[in-house]
């Protein structure tokens, strides 16, 4: 087999076995976020219950700051 030929085999097999990496990569950082934000979900949802004040007052300071981003950015 020559060097050329090598080269093309290598080529085609790398072409045909690179996505499952890459799929398979997506697939666990898709899963470990979605895992994230159900854990985070979850502590928002104890502190709500535990302290509904000082969560009132978190969610209107984000709701604030969202608000000022939102705002910044539409402008340019």
């Amino acid at each position: 087999m020559t060097q050329s030929e090598q080269i093309n085999r290598l080529q085609r097999r790398l072409t045909r076995e690179a996505p499952a990496a890459l799929v398979y990569l997506s697939n666990r950082m898709t899963a470990s976020l979605f895992s994230l934000l159900r854990s985070l979900a979850e502590w928002v949802r104890e502190a709500t219950l535990e302290r509904p004040l000082v969560s009132l007052v978190v969610a209107c300071e984000a709701g604030f700051v969202v608000g000022r981003l939102g705002r910044s950015h539409a402008k340019r």
